[in-house]
């Protein structure tokens, strides 16, 4: 997995996101509060980055690119967050927007904004019975999100058979 680059911020700004709480009114009470997991979520992290030499903004700019954007998740130097110990080591990072680059002469500055998973990564394998299996490749998603239970609708398929899911995640019970 890619790591954004070993340069250090000048400033960094953070948000803890909050707790997967909804809310529902209630007709004389007041709102009835939810919570739906025992973690927050939406964590995000904005990074400035002043006095970078053309070579160490080219460094960003590239890594941005290598990621497709924020398609691909990547890992974080622990530079980025000066000793801070906020989130864990494991975490992975996508982008929220492209680089922000101010030139200046001789130095420049770039602002970056970063969207941070941290949890469990979920391995997801489908199987379609009878079909012959290709090549395999390794892959991280982040694909669910919503309100459980996440249903494999095979249907359609062709030929008609059964499929067969796997999801694997640290700690579930089988």
């Amino acid at each position: 997995m890619a790591q954004f680059p070993t340069i250090e911020p000048s400033e960094i700004s953070f948000d803890l996101g909050g707790m997967n709480v909804s809310s529902q009114d209630t007709a004389s009470t007041g709102p009835v509060l939810f919570r739906h997991s025992l973690s927050a979520s939406n964590y995000e992290i904005t990074a400035n980055f002043d006095n970078l030499t053309d070579s160490q903004v080219k460094e960003i700019r590239d890594h941005y690119l290598g990621q497709g954007g924020s398609a691909l998740s990547f890992l974080a130097p622990s530079t980025l967050w000066g000793g801070l110990d906020v989130v864990p080591v494991s975490a992975t990072y996508r982008y929220l927007s492209a680089p922000s680059e101010n030139h200046g002469g001789i130095y420049n500055s770039v602002s970056v904004s970063f969207s941070i998973i941290a949890g469990d990564n979920y391995l997801f394998l489908l199987i379609g019975e009878p079909a012959a299996l290709g090549s395999e490749e390794a892959f991280s998603s982040y694909v669910f999100n919503g309100t459980a239970p996440f249903i494999l609708d095979s249907d359609d398929a062709s030929p008609a058979t059964a499929a067969t899911d796997t999801l694997n995640a640290g700690g579930a019970a089988s």
